[in-house]
């Protein structure tokens, strides 16, 4: 059976901030314990208590007080394009409305137009040009539960090499949180990462992720 210090050095070393953090002596243990108790629970599979994890932070930070820790992996992203104008609609997820976002997906492809989708367990989200609006009175049946407007896209390229490696949605998204950006909508495919955000924070958002993962990583 593992035990709270062996879950605790795995999560603490899958993730560099955390030993920057303890190295430098720059963190509060004990929220940081009670931050990561469910983590550690989840390892265990079973309750642990917020004091054994911190009693596990402090021995790990005396340890590593006397080493560097490792540097936090580069990724670099080989271009991030930007779709402006664009509007998202949250629908019920039903048969009806299925078929009839496949005849919207037909008439915005005829037109050039762009349109993505995303199905949840109970709901739809459909991105498209708010150009393409006045098509969608035209073949839906229901009314949209929430229109969300003056939306732009940023589609993040990166490298398949990168697939394995834990860590680089989460590092994407960590620069726009550092930013107090809010995210309304993301997808993904294989290579590609798709977010999505008010056209105000558009400009600010390039920028960060261009510093942080093109021009810092030449």
């Amino acid at each position: 059976m593992r035990k709270v210090s062996e879950a605790v050095q795995a999560i603490v070393e899958a993730n560099p901030a955390l030993q920057f953090g303890l190295h430098h002596r720059l963190l509060n243990l004990s929220q940081v314990a009670r931050f990561i108790c469910p983590l550690v629970e989840a390892r265990l599979r079973k309750p642990v208590r917020p004091s054994a994890v911190l009693m596990s932070l402090s021995r790990l930070q005396r340890r590593w007080e006397a080493q560097q820790p490792a540097p936090q992996r580069r990724f670099r992203i080989d271009r991030i394009n930007v779709q402006g104008g664009l509007c998202a609609l949250t629908l019920p997820k039903q048969v009806t409305t299925l078929r009839e976002l496949a005849e919207l997906f037909g008439r915005v492809q005829q037109e050039g137009g762009y349109l993505t989708l995303t199905e949840g367990v109970s709901e739809v989200t459909v991105i498209l040009e708010q150009r393409h609006l006045k098509r969608v009175p035209e073949v839906l049946s229901v009314a949209p539960r929430r229109v969300y407007r003056n939306l732009a896209g940023l589609g993040v390229k990166f490298q398949e090499a990168y697939l394995e490696t834990p860590g680089l949605l989460y590092q994407l998204l960590q620069q726009l949180a550092l930013q107090n950006i809010n995210v309304v909508e993301v997808a993904s495919t294989t290579t590609e990462f798709n977010i999505y955000l008010d056209d105000r924070d558009v400009q600010l958002a390039f920028e960060s992720l261009y510093n942080r993962f093109i021009r810092e990583a030449r």
